[in-house]
């Protein structure tokens, strides 16, 4: 028996042959399978040309991949692409066909196929005689499915997590809460970031602040409006800065939430929450670290692996996850020819990563400008200025004509107490792809030692650092890639470190596995190893891989199940490493659940496996959110960005509404209950996406609407959907004209006392059935046909049921009166 079902999907069941009506209403058995595969099944496709999509037609499909298309809705959707002579020839053609084949349409010079998987019509060819003038140009990517919910004016979330620690075991710490949340009335948005914990304000008070601010975007300028505590962007050579006061950026990477990660320098990060960071080098998982928040060094991370693939995965405390470059932690975006980004903001510097920000001395400055002067030239410059610093910059980004690749530089000075200066070049070339793809990367990367900038006072000691690195990887097949590389790392008063390496990739559907050597020189290290990897994929999200390293004396072996942002769903990582004079056991557990999300970690270590219990830890992560928009609150996990909250119509009581894609295998995102109404917190910014929606355990027959909503939230922002309408009705029967079935027969369908309801087209199947969705009880109804001419009067009882069946109805025609 049928439950609850979108409109659409009440379509597909309302409009099949008799033996559907049958079942539906405990009538009898379904056809045998010969007659079941003629059936024409009624649905609502959209039409897509070169990826554009140009609105829905109606079309009839049976189980065995026949498709024929009703011929108004289909000449209306192809008139765009069609010219005024051409438009009049195809609708003459088929003058009286109420529905039209492909083999049809192919033979009048449209080609149309039908996608059964992705559910669409590609409009495939037009014939040159009949197709419209297009303009060429640069290629609109941007989804013109139009927006069909917006956001309330007033929302806001609080999202509260719990941090429970464990050393050695035996001793509880003081738990801490983290607590970080927005606000957002129409365009302004106010955000903050802080908690109580005492070993982080060092048992004076407990109580801190990482950040709060105020902001206001003019998204259709790609410019934000910031004050408070703030994380401004710069060139590479000499980053941003952090400041306490007002600022303006612009460009496309400034509209995204504030990672776990910021940029101190080229060669400095700051962590602002407790995490876990993986090192990931050409693929592959190659250190784990658990860092406390706050500033470190990447120098010599960078000098190990600097000119390869490197990567870090940043999972904070709060489940936040960043996936970033190391090299130098910058990835700027490439402009095209006019185009431009920029941040000016002044302020206090913040002297000291404490528990909260601390600023003093006088008000500064911090800027940057970026343009594309053209497609193949990028410029830019930055200026930083405070009472003891002042700091220029200047970048030059190149593609010339006469020489292939591209060519970066970028330069900086800073005077004050001392006068330093930085400086990095690097080169790129990637020439073919696939099978025979190859790249060359060079860089250089030098800064003096009185080299300084704003953030240089949390950033800590100043040294001379001077990095070189190559790179060069080929493919050798489909499946094998040769890398190959050298760097060299100098800092006065610490031994240099510099290697040359060669590994083989080579990957199947069962495993990947990398062969390399490495000769060079460092800290603790022997002058010549052999790096041996292998990943093996366990099915689903888990995979195992093991890694060794005898220049570094280092292996590692782990088994990891990665975790999807959907109810019920978990992950681990179950991890033993071992290196010169460090052994160390560790597991990493993830749950999401409908109301909160869970983290837990152990790990335990020593100087060997016969010490494995010298230090030990466990930590457990709880969080959850709560949220309100539209006047409605709601509890879930917790928010990113942008979420929405989702209820049921009083009329679906007790029904519990869905929030997700895949319903059927209870794969979903959120669900309502006892704790109230659906929280979706997985809303990006200012990026066109769906939300799918449905009911469980409602009234039979319940029309909950179209059963997805498009939106495009801005930063921060609430959405709130009532799931289902007191418009719930669904009238179903069985139309004669004349005493003989209405087959195929097309009209519309009007109200005379129901003020809401819009005009929506009417159609009847091979057999004349019908289905009529989004009727009010105790409203009255009009259907009129077009051909042939006729029409008659649907009256809804005040008390009727969600599926009111209004059996037989038979007509005359306007011709037989």
């Amino acid at each position: 028996m049928i439950r609850y079902c979108s409109r659409i999907t009440l379509a597909l069941v309302a409009l099949q042959s008799p033996y559907a009506y049958a079942a539906m209403q405990d009538q009898g058995p379904p056809p045998p399978p010969a007659a079941a595969a003629q059936r024409w099944t009624q649905l609502q496709l959209p039409l897509v040309r070169n990826g554009q999509l140009s609105g829905d037609i109606f079309a009839e499909v049976t189980s065995d991949g026949r498709i024929r298309f009703e011929r108004a809705s289909l000449l209306e959707r192809l008139a765009p692409y069609l010219t005024p002579s051409g438009a009049e020839t195809l609708s003459a053609s088929f003058t009286g066909s109420a529905f039209l084949t492909p083999e049809e349409l192919e033979a009048a010079g449209i080609i149309l196929r039908y996608n059964p998987s992705l559910l669409e019509v590609a409009v495939e060819r037009i014939d040159a005689n009949l197709a419209a003038v297009q303009t060429l140009g640069p290629v609109i990517t941007e989804s013109r499915v139009p927006v069909t919910q917006q956001p309330e004016d007033f929302s806001a979330y609080l999202n509260v997590v719990g941090d429970f620690r464990l050393e050695d075991f035996e001793t509880f710490e003081d738990p801490g809460v983290l607590v970080f949340g927005a606000a957002r009335f129409k365009g302004v948005v106010v955000e903050f970031d802080g908690g109580y914990d005492k070993a982080i304000t060092g048992g004076q008070g407990g109580f801190y602040r990482r950040s709060a601010r105020a902001v206001y975007d003019e998204i259709d300028k790609l410019r934000r409006w910031s004050a408070g505590d703030l994380q401004l962007s710069g060139i590479p050579v000499m980053s941003g800065a952090l400041l306490g006061g007002v600022a303006v950026e612009k460009g496309r990477r400034v509209f995204s939430g504030i990672g776990p990660v910021a940029q101190l320098g080229s060669q400095q990060i700051l962590l602002d929450r407790d995490a876990t960071v993986e090192v990931i080098i050409d693929g592959q998982q190659v250190q784990t670290l658990q860092l406390a928040a706050g500033p470190y060094d990447l120098s010599q991370l960078t000098s190990q692996y600097g000119g390869r693939n490197a990567q870090l995965f940043v999972t904070d405390v709060t489940g936040r996850r960043q996936l970033a470059s190391f090299d130098p932690f910058f990835d700027p975006v490439d402009l095209g020819s006019g185009e431009e980004e920029y941040s000016a903001g002044i302020g206090f510097v913040a002297k000291a990563f404490e528990a909260s920000p601390k600023y003093g001395g006088l008000p500064a400055f911090s800027g940057y400008y970026r343009r594309g002067m053209s497609n193949r030239l990028l410029l830019g410059g930055a200026l930083q200025l405070s009472e003891d610093i002042q700091v220029a910059g200047a970048e030059v980004v190149v593609s010339p004509r006469n020489i292939p690749g591209r060519i970066e530089f970028s330069g900086a000075i800073s005077t004050g107490d001392d006068f330093g200066y930085s400086l990095r070049g690097a080169y790129s070339l990637q020439v073919g792809r696939g099978t025979q793809g190859r790249q060359l990367s060079v860089s250089a990367d030098y800064r003096s030692d009185r080299f300084q900038t704003l953030t240089d006072a949390i950033a800590g000691d100043r040294f001379e650092t001077l990095n070189v690195t190559a790179n060069y990887s080929q493919s050798l097949s489909e499946r094998t890639t040769l890398v190959t590389g050298a760097n060299w790392f100098h800092r006065p008063g610490f031994n240099s470190t510099h290697s040359v390496y060669a590994d083989v990739i080579h990957r199947t559907q069962r495993f990947r596995i990398t062969a390399g050597v490495e000769y060079g020189k460092g800290l603790n290290e022997n002058r010549f190893g052999v790096r041996l990897g292998i990943t093996v994929p366990l099915g689903g999200r888990t995979r195992a891989e093991a890694n060794y390293n005898s220049r570094r004396e280092t292996a590692r072996a782990f088994v990891t199940r990665s975790y999807e942002d959907r109810v019920g769903s978990f992950g681990y990582d179950l991890g033993v490493r071992r290196s010169r004079n460090d052994a160390s056991i560790d597991a990493i557990a993830n749950y999401v659940g409908n109301r909160f999300y869970a983290r837990g970690s152990v790990t335990t270590g020593g100087s060997g496996f016969g010490d494995i219990d010298e230090r030990q830890q466990a930590r457990l992560q709880l969080g959850s959110s709560i949220a309100i928009a539209g006047g409605d609150v709601a509890i879930g996990r917790p928010i990113n960005d942008s979420f929405v909250i989702a209820k049921p119509h009083e009329t679906a009581e007790p029904g519990q509404v869905v929030l997700g894609r895949s319903i059927q295998d209870k794969r979903f995102d959120a669900l309502s209950g006892t704790l109230g109404p659906a929280l979706g917190s997985r809303l990006q910014s200012y990026t066109r996406q769906n939300v799918t929606y449905d009911l469980i355990n409602g009234p039979a027959g319940y029309d909950i609407g179209s059963g997805i909503d498009t939106v495009e939230p801005p930063y921060r922002s609430g959405y709130n959907i009532t799931v289902g309408s007191d418009a719930n009705v669904t009238a179903y029967g069985v139309l004669s004209i004349d005493g003989t079935p209405a087959s195929l027969v097309a009209g519309s369908i009007s109200s005379t006392d129901d003020e809401d309801f819009a005009s929506q087209p009417f159609f009847t199947n091979s057999v004349g059935r019908f289905a009529i969705m989004g009727l009010r009880p105790g409203k009255t109804y009009q259907v009129r046909l077009t051909e042939p001419a006729g029409s008659y009067v649907i009256e809804v009882p005040a008390d009727s049921q969600p599926l009111y069946q209004l059996g037989d109805i038979a007509i005359t025609s306007a011709a037989a009166k």
